[in-house]
């Protein structure tokens, strides 16, 4: 069942929440993003630029191999294209590995950052077994988005300024309307704006909307401008200096 698409998957396969194996991943990958920061800062810039640009196309190959192996499987189609807030941050991470505008590192900082932490602490894809290249391939590729920008914050190519939280907020009103119209027209999930990612905190906001769908987008909202404003304020005191 290594290479089995979910839907071809039987009942029961899948792993738990806060499992033993999850819970080992998870120390594991805070490990492995500590010292990979720590030994990114030791670097020269001429070295951390080009590390940078190697895991910006490190990304992108991990990308590539899933859909090879989605479509070996026979599992892509539209529900798997890179709409999900991670699956943007993998190309806003490869851009910012080329090119760093403000707006760019605020965004993966402020919005993309606590949405890779969310997805390794509460997966979307328990159905697979851990042992699973879907499983091992996302849980791979989000630990590999958290250590791009906790690197690059620690560095400081990247410099969260909470003067600077209407760029991610821009950002927002840029991508969320067409992902919310694709969702609407195709039936899809995409950054989970029509159903709350089972396990997940967002299921406390559905159930607080009691099926009122509008009422659960202006929590999520609310809940989101909550986590960017607390991602920036542990810099106030820097911005003071």
């Amino acid at each position: 069942m290594f290479f089995t698409y979910a839907s071809h998957l039987p009942r029961g396969v899948g792993f738990s929440l806060f499992s033993a194996p999850h819970l080992c991943t998870l120390a594991a990958i805070l490990l492995f993003c500590l010292f990979g920061t720590r030994w990114y800062k030791k670097l020269p810039d001429r070295k951390r630029r080009r590390c940078a640009r190697t895991l910006g196309l490190l990304l992108f190959l991990a990308d590539m191999l899933r859909y090879a192996v989605y479509w070996r499987m026979g599992g892509l189609s539209i529900y798997e294209l890179p709409l999900h807030l991670c699956g943007l941050a993998v190309y806003l991470c490869i851009l910012h590995s080329l090119w760093k505008p403000d707006w760019l590192s605020q965004t993966l900082y402020t919005l993309c950052l606590p949405g890779a932490c969310c997805a390794l602490v509460f997966p979307d894809w328990t159905m697979y077994p851990f042992f699973s290249f879907v499983s091992l391939h996302s849980f791979l590729a989000h630990a590999l988005l958290v250590l791009y920008i906790v690197a690059q914050t620690a560095v400081g190519e990247i410099v969260p300024r909470l003067s600077a939280i209407w760029k991610p907020l821009l950002f927002l009103c840029i991508v969320i309307p067409p992902i919310y119209w694709f969702d609407t027209q195709f039936h899809a999930n995409y950054m989970f704006l029509q159903l709350p990612s089972a396990g997940s905190p967002l299921m406390i906001l559905s159930q607080w909307a009691r099926g009122r769908h509008a009422v659960y987008l202006m929590l999520f909202a609310g809940i989101a401008f909550l986590v960017m404003l607390c991602m920036d304020l542990p810099f106030i005191k820097r911005y003071r200096r």
